[in-house]
C-alpha cells in the first residue's frame, strides 16, 4: 500500500474563525505590530531605546551617530518584518502595514554595502572585522533572520526586493562547511528556494 504524501497548506488558505482566537489574531495586527514598530523606532515612553531603525539609518547615510545596541540588533527588524509577513499572509493584505514594511525594506537596501554585505554593527562600528569572528559576531545568525523574513515577505506579497537584498548579503563569507554553520543561517540559506517558493 502506497503512503499518502503530505503537502504544505499555504498560510493564506488557512482561516481561523473562532470567538476565542479571533481577538488574538486582531491583537497582533492592531496592537502588537504597531507597538513593536514604535519600539524599533525608540518611540515607547519609559522603554530602553532599541536603536534598531536608527542603526539602519546611520548605515544608510540618512542619519549620523554611532551604532548602539547588541551586535545582533538588526534581527529585531528582521523578526518584525517576518511577523508582518505572516500577518499579511494569514489575515489578508493591509495597505498601511505593507507600505511601512516596504519602506523598512527600502531602508535595509540603502544600508547594504556596495558588495552586498548587510549588518549595521560591522558596517558602522567595525568594518574591518567583517566575517572574522563567526562564532561570536552573530553575522550568520543575523543573516539567517533576514533570509527567513525575506522569504516570508515574498510568500505573503510576491515582492522580490527583500529577497534580492538578502541573496547578496553573504558576499565574502568564508564559512561554508565550517561546524558553526549549523545555525539559523545554514538552514535558511540551504532552504531559501523552498521557504520562498522560488527556483
Amino acid at each position: 500500500m502506497e503512503k499518502e504524501k503530505l503537502t504544505d497548506v499555504p498560510l493564506h488558505q488557512i482561516q481561523i474563525k473562532d470567538a476565542f482566537w479571533d481577538k488574538y489574531i486582531r491583537l497582533v495586527k492592531d496592537v502588537i505590530l504597531p507597538y513593536q514598530w514604535n519600539t524599533l523606532n525608540d518611540n515607547v515612553k519609559d522603554a530602553a531605546p532599541s536603536h534598531c531603525i536608527k542603526n539602519f539609518k546611520i548605515a544608510a547615510g540618512e542619519a549620523e551617530g554611532d551604532f548602539e545596541g547588541a551586535v545582533f540588533q538588526d534581527t529585531d527588524v528582521a523578526k518584525w518584518l517576518e511577523a508582518v509577513a505572516f500577518t499579511l499572509d494569514s489575515s489578508g493584505r493591509d495597505e498601511k502595514l505593507e507600505k511601512l514594511a516596504d519602506e523598512t525594506i527600502d531602508l535595509i537596501g540603502k544600508a547594504q554595502c556596495e558588495d552586498g554585505y548587510l549588518n549595521t554593527y560591522f558596517t558602522i562600528k567595525e568594518p574591518d572585522r567583517r566575517w572574522t569572528n563567526l562564532k561570536e559576531g552573530h553575522e550568520l545568525y543575523t543573516a539567517g533572520h533576514m533570509i527567513e523574513a525575506a522569504a516570508a515577505y515574498y510568500n505573503a506579497t510576491g515582492k522580490r526586493k527583500f529577497l534580492d537584498i538578502v541573496s547578496s548579503s553573504t558576499s565574502g563569507c568564508p564559512g561554508v562547511g565550517l561546524p558553526h554553520w549549523r545555525n539559523s543561517f545554514s538552514s535558511s540559506i540551504v532552504n531559501l528556494p523552498l521557504i520562498a517558493n522560488t527556483e
